[in-house]
């Protein structure tokens, strides 16, 4: 008998007809989804042409059963059509796991429980370099590997602030964010964690930027511009704040396979970062050029500058390394005076708290580019250590954006710790380029939720 425990996965209606957190038989879970009127025709056929028995979980034996198989599962959990070279991926995935969970027992363990979930979740491809919105099959193989060493997983992702599509007007946050959406990638998770078989306890722990004085630090600089230049800080902070409580909402309800979930502000992770660099290069970094610093330049500063100042220069042109002089006072003292006015709210803690922001923002932009890059560079190296020192950790990227740097960052750190030659563990859930709601699994789309 192969069990699954289900979690409703899909990004429409159209599915939900087994309670999230349940533990059935998958022939079970495919008879129940057989008779509904929406299940296509392809995705029938294979339905209806399976066997219980004869079905080997490797891959290997019957592989088109297999391949079958696999379909109508990753259907039942999203209602998404996946091609066949996707479901291939599954067998490749197998196929890279170490020898030890090759074996009959330990496939039947996977195959058919975590595996869909996770070809649902993550796009995989064959090359052993890079991809953007994509990952290493050997990767995804030594994720459910680390998930076997693990008896007890804390999946750690990050999101960014909640950008929407910009129409009428650049750079803007959403007014509310997706509730479906965001439980939708928490049950994906939460369908990893759960099917998980050696797991004895489960948490999942993301982490938001609050209304705090550190908002300039963890959003595009033109779009808290937008907000800065029109008088509008209080809304901004107002945003971010209805924006945490709607996610913290999500990650509080309680779960029935007692997974333990919660959101955290990411001002602990911003200044933890901070603190690192200016240990590590010293008090005067930000002002630092480091293409002409004299400090040997280590793994982290080479590949802030070979790797991810190209990517800051382009998103953040305005960082300079320009010391700020009178003019630079005289505006930041003329627009915290202008937002303080234009605010709703004139209690002595909000007034207090514009102004923080605003000279926040200040700071970080008279940033040297080659200090940016730095601190983005930290960021993805810090939690590429973490990974590797608390093997309990799991990394899952929700964020917006998978660029080359992040993947080379979180490498250098995880590997840093002993982990040289290791394949890393860092997975990003699918995203596809835009807005997409086709039937297809590759129109499928996790990250931040609603892109």
């Amino acid at each position: 008998m192969r069990n699954i425990v289900y979690y409703n996965v899909s990004l429409n209606d159209t599915l939900g007809h087994v309670a999230d957190g349940t533990k059935l038989d998958i022939m079970a879970l495919i008879a129940i989804t057989l008779k509904q009127s929406f299940v296509p025709d392809e995705i029938r056929n294979k339905m209806n042409s399976l066997r219980k028995d004869g079905i080997d979980p490797r891959g290997i034996e019957h592989s088109g059963r297999w391949e079958n198989l696999m379909s109508s599962v990753i259907f039942c959990l999203c209602g998404q059509v996946p091609l066949r070279q996707e479901v291939l991926r599954g067998r490749q995935i197998m196929m890279a796991l170490p020898k030890e969970l090759r074996t009959i027992e330990n496939a039947e363990k996977i195959a058919f429980s975590i595996l869909p979930y996770v070809l649902i979740g993550f796009k995989t491809h064959l090359d052993e370099y890079f991809q953007a919105d994509s990952n290493i099959v050997a990767d995804v193989a030594t994720f459910i590997a680390s998930l076997h060493e693990n008896p007890t997983p804390v999946a750690r992702s990050f999101l960014c602030a909640h950008r929407g599509k910009s129409l009428t007007e650049k750079h803007i946050l959403i007014d509310s964010v997706p509730v479906k959406k965001a439980q939708v990638t928490l049950n994906l998770i939460k369908g990893v964690l759960v099917n998980d078989p050696w797991a004895t306890s489960r948490s999942i722990r993301w982490y938001q930027q609050g209304s705090t004085e550190w908002a300039c630090l963890n959003m595009f600089p033109e779009m808290f511009l937008n907000y800065l230049t029109s008088g509008r800080i209080a809304l901004l902070l107002s945003l971010l704040r209805k924006h945490f409580v709607q996610i913290h909402e999500v990650m509080a309800t309680p779960d029935p396979n007692q997974i333990n979930t919660g959101l955290e502000d990411l001002d602990k992770v911003t200044l933890e970062v901070l603190s690192f660099l200016a240990e590590k290069y010293g008090e005067a970094w930000r002002l630092t050029d480091f293409s002409k610093s004299t400090t040997p330049k280590d793994a982290l500063v080479h590949t802030a500058l070979e790797v991810t100042l190209s990517e800051v220069v382009r998103l953040m042109p305005f960082y300079s390394a320009m010391q700020p002089g009178k003019e630079h006072q005289n505006k930041k003292t003329l627009y915290i005076a202008q937002n303080i006015e234009s605010a709703p709210d004139s209690s002595p803690e909000q007034t207090d708290l514009i102004r923080r922001v605003i000279e926040r923002f200040f700071e970080v932009q008279v940033m040297h580019p080659t200090a940016k890059a730095l601190y983005e560079t930290a960021f993805y190296y810090l939690w590429g250590q973490r990974c590797a020192t608390r093997k309990v950790e799991i990394a899952i990227g929700i964020d917006r954006d998978h660029n080359r740097f992040q993947h080379v960052a979180w490498e250098h750190g995880y590997h840093a710790c002993g982990k040289e030659g290791v394949a890393t563990t860092l997975l990003y859930a699918r995203r596809t380029a835009e807005r997409s709601d086709g039937t297809a699994l590759s129109d499928y789309c996790l990250r931040q939720f609603w892109r």
